[in-house]
């Protein structure tokens, strides 16, 4: 399915939610805009609190849709109803403090053509880091070593261009319109954390890929003012009972552990 603008047909349809970020919003917004020459873009954008609109023109190829929350909702609850507007055959979800260039998407799309499901880039800092965007399932042992011990090896070699992997972060990711349906989106009982996490495991529970493009590349300019506050803690605390206690986690967790039995 696409939908056309002016006399552009769309490919991707790109859902963006701010929280009061405005002035992330404006930069990212103007960088879909050129992008847009390349890739024809829809996007969906989501003000989850009072704010004014920044200012950005549409163009050929370039459809802006405004959604003006009175109540703010959560990350999967956001995106969900984004995806009512997608007018277009690939669902994008991504945060506002990311930064992306003319390639950023292309690789993305390809690969999804190929794997369908979701896809997701190689992340970096704006010091050229490269992010731990692509993760293996976590466990609660998994969880001790890395938060309690600092134990943060990378779960996947970036130096692999295409692969597989468990799950992929939800600040950037790109879906084929069939999958994210067929998978009923994202879980709205979560609230900010692990969504990405929930909606990947059910991707491989229906069949479908979720694969990390290294080609494809964007820049997280990371905003850590929630890591200072305890409702945000509460929040990631509540989620990870959620996910550690749910039939998508417990069946994807088993199936490993068969595939492994299997091997030896």
């Amino acid at each position: 399915m696409q939908e056309a603008t002016g006399d552009v047909a769309l490919q991707v349809a790109v859902s963006v939610v701010s929280h009061g970020q405005g002035e992330l919003l404006q930069p990212l917004l103007q960088q879909l805009r050129e992008l847009a020459a390349v890739v024809p873009l829809q996007v969906i954008v989501t003000l989850n609190l009072p704010e004014a609109h920044p200012f950005v023109t549409e163009a050929p190829g370039f459809e802006l849709i405004w959604i003006e929350n009175v109540v703010p909702k959560g990350f999967g609850e956001n995106h969900n109803a984004a995806f009512a507007f997608c007018g277009a055959d690939y669902f994008c979800v991504l945060n506002p403090d990311i930064h992306v260039g003319p390639r950023s998407l292309t690789p993305l799309l390809d690969n999804v053509r190929l794997y369908p499901g979701v896809v997701g880039p190689r992340v970096v800092s704006p010091q050229g880091r490269i992010e731990d965007s692509a993760r293996r399932v976590l466990s609660p042992w998994r969880l001790f070593k890395r938060f309690w011990r600092g134990h943060r090896t990378a779960d996947y070699l970036p130096t692999i261009p295409v692969q597989q992997v468990d799950w992929v972060a939800g600040m950037c990711m790109v879906f084929d319109r069939e999958s994210f349906r067929d998978v009923g989106g994202f879980d709205s009982r979560y609230r900010l954390y692990c969504e990405d996490t929930d909606i990947c495991l059910r991707m491989h529970l229906l069949g479908r890929s979720v694969t990390w493009v290294q080609e494809a590349v964007v820049v997280h300019d990371a905003q850590r003012a929630s890591h200072r506050k305890w409702r945000y803690l509460a929040w990631h605390i509540a989620s990870l009972g959620r996910l550690f206690s749910s039939k998508a986690y417990w069946r994807y967790r088993l199936g490993l552990a068969r595939a492994d039995i299997q091997h030896k």
